[in-house]
């Protein structure tokens, strides 16, 4: 459902508005004013960015002129937000196509992390949830000493790191008790996360500096894309928190948390058990399906079929077992390889 034309976050994958607008929304009454927002999205998307949150002003975009990953991405934020912000500012990094259950319980968790870092600057905070079932395509954080404690609200030391392990030790990881699931937010104090990039990425900062004072000052896009595009693709951990020594995770059961970037959620969190569907769809002696179509004038029709995503859009069709839905990126990747572009 996603396509480079129309990101995730600008669809309605649940509810009635768009995921951004609603992350827009879910975290406007944490902040002083909307002056305190800043919405980083790629020079493709601006206009529509303004469309979906039309109380954005466009000075409070952060453009990215290309696709770099979350390293550049995160640096260029910090280095746009060291020309706006105090050095002292508590800063949230938050993705715009989260799902979360209860705003109230994950703004408290935002309030207690910035409470914490005021005392604590030298702290990197990642939000983090405790996982209900055995998820491999994530990472997980090991509980370390306790540094904070309000109410449900916890914070810890990371001790220890998992990356994306097999369905065996992830249950093993999961049944422990002191495993949490990485959410990829992050929150920091600016002066901080400045200060890192600066000694441990600074070719990655020297030229966010420039890209963010082009955009800023000369609207100067070309430029900056010539630049932004020098700079090799990583993630933030990779780039950032890995080389860190002070990394800590703020933890809350309440909020509720889940990554839409795959098909089997949406269906745990929106289904019953039964079949989901959306659009113009008949189903017969069939379980446990995820439907989507949007195609007004094409009825879906499934038959005697268990456990399947399918997905009906104009130019595309996708079918899937439910389990391994999220390997849909592996047709993305066999479309590039055919330069069937216009599909993706």
């Amino acid at each position: 459902m996603s396509r480079i034309s129309n990101p995730k976050q600008f669809q309605k994958v649940i509810g009635e508005e768009s995921m951004i607008k609603t992350t827009y929304k879910r975290v406007l009454p944490a902040l002083k004013g909307r002056d305190d927002l800043y919405v980083s999205v790629n020079k493709d998307f601006v206009k529509k960015t303004l469309r979906e949150l039309p109380g954005l002003k466009k000075e409070n975009l952060i453009i990215e002129t290309d696709t770099r990953n979350t390293g550049p991405a995160m640096c260029l934020e910090v280095c746009f937000l060291e020309r706006r912000c105090q050095k002292e500012d508590i800063v949230a990094s938050l993705p715009s196509d989260d799902y979360i259950s209860d705003d109230v319980a994950f703004r408290r968790l935002l309030s207690v992390s910035e409470e914490f870092l005021k005392e604590n600057p030298e702290y990197i905070l990642t939000p983090a949830i405790r996982p209900d079932y055995p998820d491999t395509g994530y990472s997980y954080f090991k509980a370390g000493s306790k540094l904070c404690e309000n109410g449900e609200e916890t914070i810890y030391t990371v001790a220890k790191v998992v990356e994306k392990p097999n369905q065996d030790y992830c249950q093993e990881i999961i049944d422990s008790g002191v495993y949490y699931c990485h959410t990829g937010m992050y929150i920091w104090q600016l002066k901080n996360i400045v200060s890192l990039f600066r000694k441990k990425r600074p070719k990655m900062y020297k030229i966010c500096q420039m890209v963010a004072a082009l955009i800023a000052e000369k609207n100067d896009l070309a430029a900056a894309q010539e630049l932004y595009g020098k700079l090799e693709k990583m993630t933030i951990e990779s780039a950032i928190t890995q080389k860190c020594d002070h990394i800590a995770m703020s933890v809350s059961n309440k909020i509720g948390w889940s990554d839409l970037g795959k098909w089997h959620i949406i269906k745990r969190i929106v289904g019953n058990g039964g079949n989901l569907t959306k659009g113009e769809v008949i189903s017969i002696d069939s379980e446990n399906n995820l439907v989507y179509s949007t195609n007004k004038k094409k009825i879906v029709a499934v038959n005697d079929v268990k456990n399947l995503v399918i997905v009906d859009t104009k130019d595309a069709l996708f079918i899937s077992s439910l389990e391994n839905s999220h390997e849909a990126k592996k047709v993305v990747e066999h479309l590039k390889a055919k330069n069937k572009n216009e599909y993706l």
